[in-house]
């Protein structure tokens, strides 16, 4: 799917170094392989720019994002050329089904060509499109060190082009593998908590019977994770919308493992999500947690996330972490994740703007 072809007026601005950079922001081509990789290269040197724990999008998981059309959301790729070389990526997706008053962005500028403008006319780039859609809030994230103070070039940044700080999130770390003695303990001791729950794990994909209860958990996570002053509301996939985010992920080279925790109607109650990339098998993302509200107290939580690193093991015995994010906030959860032993990275820095 290609975005819009308008393009950014051209800009001129000072490197450090004195030169003088031409500076265009206009959409990605997404057919052209050799700018879609260099596209990739940019992204990816941004994002490991000292950071040793970044999760590393491969090529082909950037290109079935940028080419496989989605009914829930739209993505419109942006570049930013600094004199003909593509500098930076700007990544905007557009809620189809619910949010619709929200844009989503991820911009990312090569280290080695910051400081030309290329970031600043990526975001303004997302701050324009968000308005001609008549949209009212842009959202971005930022990734800084766990001590960044108001100092910091990306908080200095977000304040420059008009965002204001909407949440905190902390980035975690488990290393692997873990003793299989620890999570059986960790296991017995939450099940004398729900012994009218069963707790399973499914790889790749949900039974037809788990599907339509798995999509209410998994809507129910917007409005029910502290999100600061950002307001969600439930979210919309369905058995259909979620046969075809299976369906891209098997292109991407990407593999779920679900697990759920199944109440007494037979209805899913909790869930964990961990995702494998066949291109980054060292590393494992743990998507989403939920415990419904009428549901908790039974120590599911725990019980979903042990089910899952003792499912992990079995089926990627080579992985070497696995990486989630918290809002501080979230006391629960992240007492549950401290105690299965997930060390603090970074923070996750959540922006909001508001456009007219």
């Amino acid at each position: 799917m290609t975005a819009p072809s308008t393009a950014h007026p051209t800009s001129t601005t000072a490197d450090p170094a004195g030169r003088r950079g031409e500076v265009v922001v206009r959409a990605l081509a997404v057919e052209d392989d050799a700018e879609v990789a260099a596209a990739h290269v940019a992204m990816t040197a941004s994002r490991n720019h000292g950071r040793p724990w970044a999760k590393r999008m491969s090529l082909r998981e950037l290109v079935v994002d940028l080419r496989a059309p989605s009914t829930m959301e739209r993505l419109e790729p942006w570049v930013a050329l600094v004199d003909g070389e593509v500098a930076g990526l700007a990544l905007q997706w557009f809620p189809l089904l619910d949010n619709t008053r929200f844009t989503w962005g991820e911009v990312d500028v090569h280290p080695r060509l910051r400081r030309r403008g290329a970031g600043g006319a990526l975001v303004e780039q997302l701050v324009e499109r968000t308005r001609e859609e008549g949209r009212s809030t842009v959202l971005v994230e930022s990734h800084v060190p766990d001590d960044a103070g108001e100092d910091h070039p990306h908080v200095r940044f977000a304040a420059k082009h008009g965002f204001a700080h909407a949440n905190t999130e902390i980035r975690r770390i488990l290393e692997l593998p873990l003793a299989a003695s620890r999570l059986e303990e960790l296991a017995a001791g939450a099940a004398s908590r729900h012994v009218d729950y069963r707790v399973e794990s499914y790889v790749k994909r949900l039974p037809q019977e788990l599907r339509q209860s798995y999509c209410d958990c998994w809507n129910q996570l917007a409005v029910d994770a502290p999100t600061g002053d950002v307001e969600f509301e439930p979210e919309s996939l369905s058995p259909e919308t979620y046969q075809e985010e299976l369906d891209r992920m098997a292109e991407q080279g990407r593999t779920m493992i679900h697990t759920v925790a199944i109440g007494p109607a037979g209805e899913v109650v909790a869930y964990n999500d961990l995702v494998l990339s066949r291109d980054d098998p060292d590393e494992v993302m743990q998507w989403g947690t939920l415990v419904r509200r009428e549901h908790r107290g039974h120590r599911l939580g725990m019980a979903v996330k042990v089910r899952g690193l003792q499912e992990l093991a079995r089926v990627a015995p080579e992985a070497k972490r696995v990486q989630t994010c918290n809002a501080e906030q979230n006391a629960h959860m992240v007492g549950v994740n401290e105690e299965l032993g997930f060390v603090r990275v970074e923070a996750l820095l959540a922006y909001q703007r508001h456009v007219d």
